[in-house]
């Protein structure tokens, strides 16, 4: 006999009518809504995620059987081979665990596959829980990517953003009895005690840790163990872990593994940092600086990626490995928020059914006008989604190029950027050939670390480029918008990807749609370019046959 399911839902208290309506029943206990039986598609928006916190609660409730590693049908393992340094990487890691570090530092450059070589050397630690913190905009290439190399039921992974960090520590009574928010969250980060005892936890983008004294580092730290007696061990990935030695105080356990002494807390860092004959000094207000000099980076560095067998940390470039940089292509999924399906769905709906009319009247034209239709609507939807990418992206100290195809995307993308203050160029096709070249110029000089472009070819965003004195910067190219053109999208990836530059191409798509299905074919056919040059038109019917295959029912 099965047991029917128990969903645990994020349902926003606004919508407790449309909750009530569908069979949603309120657990206080939980603080959340609870669906027994196959989820009514109004209410599947808003079911918990593979690897979510969310998921871990309902799988308790549904008993041992369930799983914390329970998949839906988007998320079957596909199996991934990994690249020879990332084999490497994943070795390192496991060798550090095996010697009982404390932790490990992946600071490889961006592109180069941290995710699957981090996912591949904890499956061979065989930890029984594993967290993986990260920003909200890389969460679900995370569980994508732990489902594709095959997620199993002896490891628990758990995917959540920084700013989820306190939902995984108790509440002290400190800050129960404190009276304002900001208290009781300063007290839950300074003093809670990890709901689980993590055997591994991955902190991805670990340089966002670089505040010691801010809430997100505190509860870092409480989660890792510290002031327990179990401690977890600690993957950080960064491709710009930061060279200032105050900077690196997040590193403490590894650094100290690395020279042979203990750092317990920041004023013990800082006081390391003086021992290690490293130019510090305590400043004005008792604030450390230090001054920067070339020994004090080699020896950090020496400290990092040399100095200990198994090592503590190892970086690579891609210049450094053989056979690249070729082109590399990220699919990249991001998650609709609830209205976002709605919106996105009531497309789908409208453009199925255009579909079957122009299929019955056998008229293409309107056949093309629908998908245009409908993807234009998709685009709109997905513009959160891609500004949390970029922004992810910049933190890294990238320039990014965006190349979108609808202007009521470009405005919205433009607008949500410039109103977090970052600046953004812009070229689309109705500005002069001058006012284009002032935009390009803004972001090739670094005026504008953003540009957002709709031209597939014709203009030059590299790294470098001599005649416009552009910056060295890397730069990364996100295709907000895929064309159903595998020569188009090829043209936008030489834009940024040329003359011997590097350049990572994110294909942005919106998680559980036709969307998916279209990236991973437009990537496959892109990686044989003799089977796409010439043949375009043949692809192009091929992506209208999977848009025509493709079934999002309600």
């Amino acid at each position: 006999m099965t047991t029917e399911r128990t969903h645990l839902l994020d349902i926003p208290w606004t919508e407790r009518g449309m909750a009530t309506t569908y069979g949603a029943k309120w657990d206080k206990s939980l603080r959340a809504w609870l669906y027994t039986g196959e989820l009514p598609w109004q209410l599947a928006p808003y079911a918990s995620r593979p690897f979510s916190w969310e998921r871990w609660q309902e799988d308790k409730l549904n008993g041992p059987d369930a799983g914390a590693a329970y998949l839906d049908d988007n998320h079957a393992p596909t199996g991934v081979e990994l690249h020879p340094h990332q084999q490497e990487a994943a070795d390192a890691m496991v060798d550090a665990y095996l010697s009982d570090l404390p932790g490990f530092l992946l600071a490889d450059d961006v592109g180069l596959g941290k995710t699957y070589a981090t996912i591949a050397g904890v499956m061979r630690m065989k930890p029984t829980n594993v967290a993986v913190l990260c920003p909200l905009a890389v969460v679900p290439h995370w569980r994508k990517s732990i489902a594709a190399m095959g997620a199993d039921r002896d490891i628990n992974w758990l995917v959540i953003n920084y700013d989820r960090t306190k939902n995984l520590l108790s509440v002290p009574k400190e800050a129960t009895d404190a009276k304002k928010t900001r208290t009781k969250n300063r007290k839950i980060a300074a003093l809670g005690k990890p709901l689980i005892n993590w055997d591994v936890i991955v902190f991805d983008e670990a340089h966002l840790l670089r505040n010691p004294q801010s809430q997100r580092s505190t509860a870092c730290r409480r989660l890792a163990g510290e002031g327990s007696d179990h401690k977890a061990f600690c993957l950080w990935l960064s491709a710009t872990a930061g060279q200032n030695p105050l900077h690196l105080s997040y590193l403490a356990p590894i650094l100290a593994a690395s020279t042979g002494t203990t750092v317990g807390d920041l004023t013990d860092f800082q006081y390391w940092a003086e021992s290690q004959n490293m130019e510090v000094r305590q400043g004005a207000y008792g604030a450390w600086e230090w001054v920067r000099n070339e020994a004090d980076l080699d020896h950090m560095r020496h400290i990092l990626f040399e100095n200990t067998d198994p090592l503590v940390g190892i970086r690579r470039r891609p210049t450094d490995i053989a056979g690249w940089p070729e082109q590399q292509r990220i699919p990249y999924p991001i998650d609709l928020d609830p209205r976002g399906w709605e919106l996105y769905d009531d497309a789908w709906l409208e453009f199925r059914r255009e579909v079957n009319l122009a299929m019955k009247g056998r008229n293409p034209q309107n056949l093309l006008v629908e998908q245009l239709r409908f993807r234009q609507k998709a685009s709109y939807v997905r513009v959160p989604g891609t500004v949390e990418l970029v922004e992810d992206l910049l933190s890294n100290d990238l320039q990014v190029a965006v190349s979108v195809q609808f202007l009521e995307s470009v405005d919205a993308l433009r607008d949500i950027l410039e109103a977090k203050k970052i600046k953004v160029a812009t070229i689309v096709g109705d500005m002069t050939a001058d006012e284009k070249e002032a935009e390009r110029i803004r972001f090739q000089q670094g005026d504008a670390p953003v540009i957002l472009f709709t031209p597939t070819e014709g203009i030059s965003l590299h790294a470098g480029e001599t005649a416009a004195e552009a910056t060295d910067m890397q730069r990364v190219t996100v295709l907000h918008d895929v064309r159903y053109s595998a020569l188009s999208c090829a043209q936008i990836e030489g834009r940024c990807h040329r003359d011997g530059q590097n350049a990572i191409a994110y294909y942005v798509y919106a998680d559980r749609t036709v969307e998916e299905n279209i990236i991973h074919k437009t990537i496959q056919r892109l990686t044989d370019m003799a089977t796409m040059l010439g043949d375009d038109t043949e692809w192009v019917e091929e992506i209208y046959d999977t848009i025509r295959e493709y079934k999002r029912g309600k």
